[in-house]
């Protein structure tokens, strides 16, 4: 062989060689896109939370307690804490609310509308992004850790002001809010979907459902508080299935959960967003939803 055609055989390899380390950085680019999508999805879920966590300490101090839940299923819905939060400050969203000590200007004239409100879907959640939902959300009330929800904060037929919080296990160790996904519109079973059953319901978990017991309009609306949309309890664990509603609306088994690969966001009484896995432990998950146990002198929900 001569002396060029070894040189054009090296070039050749040497070529072979760029190639493929080049390949090799553009496959891990292109397989790198959509974990980086998913990160920045999970950290706007992550701020809505946290948005969410400072007009609850703007409410409270407002108000001097929390957004109230009344006992369900007795006279129809009643306003979510999510529609308080927007009344109570007069704000059309929460987007840009970062700063506990200093309340937003209020919005002359604002009043509350349904319809899709920025910061209150998940961008993870293609369903919530579908406009199959007149005013769609993912972000729920914690009511505590069983079907009945009257040990959280948001429990309904409770009345709680963060000093309550703080007195109990402290407002870093009590789950305020969580992420749940939006159903699909179609009476399927699905992780996004539930089934209403025949109640009350008991901390043993939700019977087999029946294939027409199956619902697909959770999280439809922000508006009302109800175990459809805006509250969900740690009976339990994120991502768990399925999820259940009483047919009387009384009692419910909604669990968390998210797109997110594995895990749900939570945010807590504190204002801060922490993420927990599928797999954490049962007895740890359920006690991050409790305050106290409700007691005969709970007052009752008012003004």
């Amino acid at each position: 062989m001569s002396h060029d055609q070894h040189r054009r055989g090296f070039n050749i390899v040497e070529g072979l060689i760029v190639f493929a380390i080049l390949s090799f950085f553009v496959l891990g680019f292109l397989f790198m896109l959509p974990r980086r999508r998913e990160v920045a999805r999970n950290a706007g879920c992550q701020r809505n939370l946290m948005q969410i966590g400072v007009a609850l300490v703007l409410y409270d101090q407002t108000v001097g307690h929390l957004p109230l839940v009344p006992a369900l299923g007795e006279a129809g819905p009643a306003d979510s804490p999510l529609k308080a939060l927007l009344e109570t400050l007069r704000l059309p969203d929460l987007q840009g609310l970062d700063n506990a000590t200093r309340p937003p200007a209020a919005v002359p004239g604002f009043t509350v509308r349904e319809q899709p409100v920025p910061g209150w879907t998940c961008p993870s959640d293609t369903n919530a992004a579908a406009g199959i939902f007149p005013a769609p959300v993912n972000y729920r009330a914690n009511t505590g850790d069983t079907p009945d929800g009257r040990g959280g904060g948001f429990g309904p037929g409770r009345h709680v002001s963060l000093a309550n919080v703080e007195a109990g296990d402290g407002t870093s160790y009590t789950a305020a809010f969580s992420e749940r996904l939006v159903g699909n519109n179609r009476p399927v079973p699905a992780p996004a979907n539930y089934a209403e059953v025949s109640g009350p319901l008991s901390e043993a978990g939700c019977p087999a459902p029946a294939p027409a017991s199956w619902k697909g309009d959770a999280g439809w609306t922000w508006i009302a508080a109800e175990w459809r949309s805006t509250l969900y309890n740690h009976t339990m664990p994120p991502n768990a299935n399925p999820s259940c509603i009483a047919d009387d609306r009384r009692t419910a088994i909604m669990g968390a959960s998210s797109s997110h690969p594995g895990t749900v966001n939570v945010l807590t009484f504190d204002g801060a967003v922490k993420a927990f896995t599928s797999t954490v432990n049962p007895k740890i998950w359920r006690q991050l939803a409790t305050i106290a146990p409700p007691t005969a002198t709970d007052p009752a929900p008012g003004p």
